[in-house]
């Protein structure tokens, strides 16, 4: 009896037994299958392409061109029109003229002109000057003697008649007038002489200043004229120079006098050169719809390698940010799928399924990925600061120097970019 209810008892219990070992199957079977699905889902999320934060300075530009000129040049050229005959000679060098480069003192011959003609001049000047003088001593003879008949005619007055006495008075005045005439003409003949002296002066050409001749334009034998440019530039110190840069209208509210400059010439590419916002010329050159202004450098520092007329490559630094943390510009369109989402952000995605925004603005917020592992990625909120059209300011509390951030994904049916500083993170 005993053994009969023992046997029921354990006939009972198989069917539990079966049915809890097949729920353990379809447990397993079932836990298995979401792995599996798991990890073809992890397995089908895009590689990621990151690059790395970066800290250091921005600065924000305006490029253009200029030309190295030194701070004072001086263009001497000829007051009077003749043939050269010769040059001055070089301070120390006789027989030397003194050419491109020499450093010459102020009064030092330059160009010497033909002086015959003005020789002439001179002599004919000082002749005509010499009659006008002789003419004014024979008037004032007659006007003495004009002068000395009118006082006896006012004596005999009385005992003459009036006709007499009117004609005596108008030859008085007649030779008073003439007198007069004759020392005007005087002073006009001295004043030819000092004319002409002054032309046969100008035909030697001295240098005006102190400084360093820089280009020489004439040649011996050559004629020239005052309607002639420069027959000489002189800069007065060639240790003090500057750049003449020329901004379009378009870019002149962004320079302002003292704003930094930076500056590199094609003879020295490998040296950069600073300085600083002189003056800004009002007066503007319009080329057809096209119009810039000249704005005037000064250079700081040595300028022992810069020459005047070389062309500068100038960049006015309108805006610097210091040690900032700065991402590429596309991280902050960038927007991940929701299934690669490592956190709670998609609460505050953009619509449903974009995966570009529109790029921000200095001063709104955004967001920044970084991985997270297993091709998820997690948000960092930032706020968005100064771009130069590459880089963008990013300012927030979970930034570290090198974090990669994501700037986009690698898709099976696209060609990645070779970019060599794109890392891949799966």
């Amino acid at each position: 009896m005993t053994v009969t209810g023992r046997s029921a008892a354990e006939r009972s219990r198989w069917p539990r037994l079966r049915f809890a070992l097949a729920s353990l199957v379809v447990l397993a079977a079932a836990a298995g299958m979401f792995a599996k699905h798991a990890s073809e889902r992890l397995s089908a999320l895009p590689q990621l392409r990151t690059v790395p934060i970066e800290r250091r300075d921005l600065r924000i530009t305006v490029g253009t061109t200029g030309t190295v000129e030194p701070d004072e040049v001086v263009e001497v050229g000829t007051l009077v029109a003749g043939r050269i005959i010769g040059f001055g000679e070089a301070p120390g060098q006789p027989a030397k003229p003194a050419e491109v480069g020499t450093r010459i003192p102020r009064g030092t011959i330059l160009v010497q002109l033909d002086r015959d003609m003005f020789e002439v001049e001179l002599q004919k000047a000082r002749a005509a000057e010499r009659l006008a003088s002789a003419e004014v001593q024979r008037l004032e003879t007659q006007h003495r003697q004009a002068t000395r008949e009118f006082e006896r005619a006012q004596r005999l007055r009385a005992t003459n008649s009036e006709s007499d006495f009117d004609k005596v008075l108008t030859a008085h005045e007649m030779s008073q007038a003439e007198l007069a005439i004759a020392q005007a003409r005087r002073e006009q003949a001295l004043a030819e002489v000092r004319q002409a002296e002054i032309n046969l002066s100008r035909t030697t050409i001295r240098s005006p200043i102190d400084g360093v001749v820089i280009d020489s334009r004439v040649n011996l034998g050559q004629n020239v004229s005052p309607a002639i440019s420069g027959l000489f530039l002189l800069a007065r110190n060639l240790d003090n120079m500057r750049i003449r840069a020329s901004v379009s209208e378009t870019d002149i509210g962004k320079i302002a006098v003292g704003q930094p400059v930076s500056f590199t010439v094609d003879a020295h590419r490998d040296v950069s050169h600073s300085g600083q916002v002189d003056k800004i010329l009002m007066n503007a050159h319009v080329q057809g719809s096209f119009v810039t202004y000249d704005v005037l450098i000064a250079i700081a520092g040595a300028t022992g390698n810069l020459l005047p007329h070389m062309t500068a490559d100038v960049e006015f630094e309108t805006v610097k940010r210091e040690n900032a943390w700065l991402v590429p510009g596309e991280s902050l369109q960038w927007w991940p799928a929701e299934e690669q989402m490592a956190d709670a952000a998609g609460n505050i995605a953009p619509a449903e399924g974009a995966t570009n925004l529109p790029a921000p603005v200095e001063g709104d917020h955004a967001y920044v990925w970084v991985p997270a592992g297993e091709g998820r990625v997690r948000s960092i909120p930032v706020r968005v600061g100064i771009d130069d059209g590459v880089h963008t300011q990013v300012i927030g509390d979970e930034l570290k120097e090198q974090m990669p951030v994501v700037v986009g994904v690698i898709r099976e049916t696209t060609l990645a970019r070779i970019i060599p500083s794109v890392k891949t993170i799966r």
